[in-house]
């Protein structure tokens, strides 16, 4: 393991040039100093991809960096709530009397009672250490509780945020609903209505991953689409209209959702534009104005809205000379993943182009590290199963 160019890669944020260099690693490596050197670098650097696979390849987190760190401790003091959750992944009793769980809960209750890291940017989520450790525990705090924690920076895209609004999502009951519907209506706060309508959405989604029969509904569904629907077309708050899109597509069960938010693919807002790209398609009552919004969206200035677009449109039944053009323009595009849904979806329709853009990237893929090696994989299966079913004629919509 080249430790010098490891740590080069880490200062320079390169995650994938790491993780290459990283597929060549031998189990000794694993097992040596310069692994648990590696760990505490990327930990340090903020390098969650790097962190997250070196404690899947089990190098061992129990033992302390330079100076005697601890590895655990260091998370906990520093409010690094993700580098936490890798770094406790393999403790095997977090309920037992010396857990690492115990020890980090309490470490992250001094260190967020003193008022450390009060001014830092982005804030410590001391507070999202604090509620994923009580549910290890089997400790249940109040809805009231657990948002209070996440309004306290009020972003949405924080971990105190998401990991409070995940928690309210897993108890799927009537109660939780009842009290996320009313935090929803609350025209008073806006950041109250965000978090209702947000875990909302995580309730709907929790419960559509528990093994429940296919025809199970959730017992509270139509009274969170009669709430949601029309927010669809008077909320005036952008990021709250991401979130209402969210939740709505997450309950919708009457099968309109593309309909419902076919307007807001020209949203002036990215955020919004965002959401609505990672649900839109074609496979709808409304084909035309779907492909219409999708098209635009292939050309919005956010990479992953721009990927999300392509995506979508890669795996629609749609061919027409329009979508293989919008296609043909992205095989350059500044970001690698559009560029490969472009070529995805030409190479689904049989394009040269779109097959020679495949080749050249399988070309400079080197190992299950590299930048693209799941989704070509999953592309290369989706070309075979293609290639077994009988071709159409059809170049419509």
């Amino acid at each position: 393991m080249d430790l010098p160019l490891l740590l080069a890669a880490v200062g320079c944020a390169d995650d994938d040039a790491a993780l290459e260099l990283l597929f060549g690693a031998s189990v000794d490596d694993l097992a040596g100093d310069d692994a648990v050197a590696l760990l505490a670098a990327a930990a340090k650097a903020g390098r969650q991809r790097i962190v997250d696979h070196l404690v899947l390849w089990e190098v061992d987190v129990t033992r302390p960096w330079d100076g005697g760190v601890d590895p655990v401790t260091w998370a906990a003091e520093n409010g690094r709530s993700l580098m936490l959750q890798a770094l406790l992944s393999h403790s095997d009793d977090p309920l037992s009397c010396d857990s690492p769980h115990r020890r980090a809960l309490r470490i992250a209750q001094e260190t967020l009672a003193s008022g450390a890291g009060a001014d830092s940017e982005p804030p410590p989520a001391y507070r999202a250490i604090i509620t994923d450790l009580e549910a290890a525990l089997g400790v249940r705090r109040s809805p009231d509780e657990l948002m209070a924690r996440a309004l306290v920076h009020a972003d949405p895209d924080h971990d105190d945020w998401f990991v409070s609004v995940f928690h309210l999502g897993t108890r799927t009951d009537q109660e939780t609903f009842d009290w996320a519907l009313k935090a929803a209506q609350d025209a008073s706060d806006l950041d109250r209505r965000r978090f209702g309508i947000d875990a909302m959405n995580q309730l709907a989604i929790a419960f559509n991953l528990l093994s429940v029969p296919d025809d199970a509904e959730l017992p509270f569904r139509r009274e969170a689409e009669d709430f949601l629907r029309p927010l669809l077309h008077s909320e005036q708050d952008p990021r709250t209209l991401a979130l209402a899109i969210g939740a709505f597509a997450s309950y919708n069960n009457a099968g309109d959702t593309v309909a419902a938010i076919l307007e807001h693919a020209y949203h002036a807002d990215p955020r919004v534009r965002a959401c609505v790209s990672t649900i839109l398609h074609t496979d709808t009552a409304h084909p035309e104005e779907a492909l219409a919004a999708l098209l635009h969206l292939c050309g919005d200035p956010v990479p992953a809205t721009r990927k999300n677009a392509l995506g979508r449109l890669a795996l629609s039944d749609v061919d027409t000379p329009e979508l293989r053009g919008v296609f043909a323009r992205h095989l350059a595009d500044p970001y690698f993943y559009a560029r490969l849904k472009a070529a995805a979806g030409l190479a689904l329709r049989d394009d040269e182009q779109g097959l020679a853009a495949l080749d050249e990237i399988r070309s400079g893929i080197k190992n299950m590290n590299s930048p693209g090696w799941g989704s070509l994989g999953d592309i290369d299966h989706l070309l075979r199963e293609r290639a077994k079913k009988p071709r159409s004629t059809d170049q419509g919509c």
